[in-house]
């Protein structure tokens, strides 16, 4: 390469020096560019401290919309109708304009050529409500995404990023919250129904009361779960809103609505008007009913899912407490039944466990299950149906002379918890006044049904009560009819730890028979117990002359014996106890071969 083109290049490289430094920005003009004022920074115009927002624009299509701060969290929209907004998009609006730099400012002597004598946006924000606000032009787009903004008080202009255009241009629906209503639930003092049917309930302290028709307790939790429930309701379409709602009440049904609820938080009232369903073809969803519904405290009518019928469509009945008793069922320690065949007078022991009595003075062991669900079902006895009128017609519904009486004992209290079970109703379930009141409920039978059957559903579904080591003596008997091979009988006795045969023979038992037969005894469970008045005749039975009868001598000198009748029309044996003839039960016809030990099975080979 010679000298001159190697002059020449270098001179070229010189020159492409000097042209970036002269053409391309600084690194401090960079800098410079991207921290251009933002224009909250250029107005003082916080977000926080906003409190009024209106957008003007000049396309009619678009509504002017107005929206002010209630408080901290809560921005409502003023026009052109009232309703509550979604704070999260308002501030979305705000911030989007707010953070938008100041490009560059223009000294300008005429603006129609910006578009801002005729401004497509006008932005008014308001710090202070009763003041003027800061007024903003939004104009004409300019070169690279930008337009042309003025504020209105100012001579000059200035540019800022064309997507304010996009960002401010909204209607109310964008910005509207869909929540059906927006309230919150503990904050809700009282509540009020129209239709179906008219009835206040107020909150007292904690709970909830019935205040009219009638002075009584509501069902706090229904309440609470409707308000949860309601709370979280959706809009699905905005409808009609402000002047043009009244007018056009009947073709949504909401000129005679179907329901009609209110509620208030001591400072504001909502209410709901819900009319006719929406036909399929409105909303091209044929999988979700909807309804339209009217906001009374707003002025607006939605669809909303039928939901909201299923959940409001309530009765004074279905506000009601329905609980009828509230005591602390670890409190109970003594229950009495009485009706007009027996009397059983239930005790909680020491150890938690029960026994009880009947009217001979007779004491059994009680199914720990039966007591379980006597208390719990008393405690948690819910009416179907309350009576109206009932002090002048206790007789009327079996009450004066009630079928069952049914009254609990609490522990360090001398205030009994009583109830009284009258006659069936037509609908199945049975009359019940509650603690001497004369109020009178229908409940659902399950517990009647129980409770009827007295001493059979409460005794110990285990028939004996003793160890391996209790019996002293033993005795076997069955009859022809129960044996193939005719009647078997034998008698043992312990001797220390042996068991020796008395009769028919004298001799060594087999210690492992005989013990096989004791602990099946010991495990021995009735299968159900029967009332002796429901068997028409003792014959039934056959224990006039049972098939098996074991007697079995205990240690404490106390003799059990058990006889063993006839198979019932399924297949299971009526058996008693001799001691308490009255008191008979059925046995798993599984369980009686076990029983049937015949005596070479208990002989040694000697």
């Amino acid at each position: 390469m010679n000298f001159r083109s190697t002059l020449i290049i270098i001179v070229v490289l010189v020159g492409i020096a000097i042209a970036y430094f002269l053409i391309l920005p600084k690194p401090e003009q960079v800098k410079t560019e991207k921290d251009k004022p933002r224009i909250y920074q250029v107005y003082d115009l916080p977000r926080k401290k906003i409190n009024k927002l209106r957008l003007t624009y000049a396309d009619e299509s678009y509504q002017t919309l107005t929206v002010e701060r209630k408080d901290k969290n809560v921005w409502m929209i003023s026009t052109p109708f009232k309703a509550d907004t979604d704070i999260e998009k308002v501030n979305e609006i705000l911030d989007d304009f707010l953070n938008k730099r100041v490009r560059q400012t223009l000294e300008v002597s005429e603006y129609h050529q910006y578009g801002l004598e005729k401004p497509a946006i006008i932005v008014e924000l308001w710090k202070d409500v009763e003041s003027s606000p800061k007024t903003f032009l939004i104009g004409n787009k300019g070169i690279n995404f930008s337009v042309y903004t003025k504020e209105k008080s100012e001579e000059d202009i200035f540019i800022i990023e064309s997507s304010a255009l996009d960002d401010l241009t909204k209607s109310p629906t964008d910005i509207r919250d869909k929540s059906v209503i927006k309230f919150e639930p503990e904050t809700i003092t009282e509540i009020q129904y129209q239709k179906p049917e008219q009835f206040i309930c107020k909150k007292d302290g904690y709970d909830w009361k019935i205040t009219q028709p009638i002075a009584t307790n509501a069902d706090t939790e229904y309440i609470k779960s409707i308000l949860t429930r309601l709370h979280s309701m959706k809009v699905s379409t905005f409808e009609l809103d402000g002047k043009a709602v009244d007018s056009n009440l009947d073709k949504y049904g909401l000129k005679n609505p179907r329901i009609q609820f209110s509620m208030t938080d001591g400072s504001e009232t909502y209410g709901l008007d819900i009319g006719s369903t929406v036909t399929s073809s409105s909303l091209n969803n044929e999988e979700k009913g909807y309804v339209y519904v009217r906001s009374v405290h707003q002025g607006g009518v939605y669809t909303v899912t039928d939901d909201i019928v299923k959940l409001l469509n309530n009765t004074l009945f279905d506000f009601r407490d329905k609980r009828l008793l509230d005591f602390q069922r670890k409190d109970v320690i003594k229950f009495e039944i009485q009706n007009n065949i027996q009397k059983i007078v239930g005790i909680k022991l020491q150890d938690k466990t029960w026994e009880f009595q009947d009217n001979k003075n007779n004491i059994f062991n009680a199914n720990p299950k039966a007591v379980s669900d006597l208390i719990f079902g008393a405690d948690s006895l819910e009416a179907a149906s309350h009576v109206n009128g009932q002090s002048k017609n206790l007789a009327q519904y079996g009450l004066e002379n009630p079928k069952i009486k049914v009254i609990f004992t609490l522990q360090g209290e001398e205030k009994l918890v009583r109830i009284h079970f009258g006659n069936i109703a037509t609908d199945g379930t049975v009359y019940v006044s509650v603690n001497n009141s004369d109020k009178i409920v229908s409940v659902n039978r399950d517990l009647y049904d129980k409770i009827s059957k007295g001493i059979a559903w409460l005794r110990d579904k285990n028939l004996f009560n003793f160890s391996i080591d209790d019996p002293s003596r033993l005795a076997i008997k069955y009859t022809r009819d129960a044996v193939d091979n005719g009647d078997v009988q034998f008698t043992c006795q312990r001797l220390g730890t042996n068991w020796r045969l008395t009769y028919p023979v004298k001799e060594n038992a087999k210690n492992a028979e005989i013990n096989s037969l004791l602990y099946e005894l010991i495990d021995l469970k009735v299968e159900e117990y029967i009332t002796y008045n429901k068997i028409n005749q003792e014959t039934t039975t056959g224990l006039n002359s049972p098939h098996i009868q074991i007697n079995i001598e205990l240690n404490k000198q106390k003799e059990h014996v058990l006889q063993i009748g006839k198979q019932d029309q399924v297949g299971r044996y009526y058996a008693r106890l001799l001691d308490q003839p009255d008191h008979i039960f059925l046995l798993d016809n599984n369980l009686i071969p076990k029983l049937k030990t015949k005596l070479e099975w208990v002989r040694t080979t000697e």
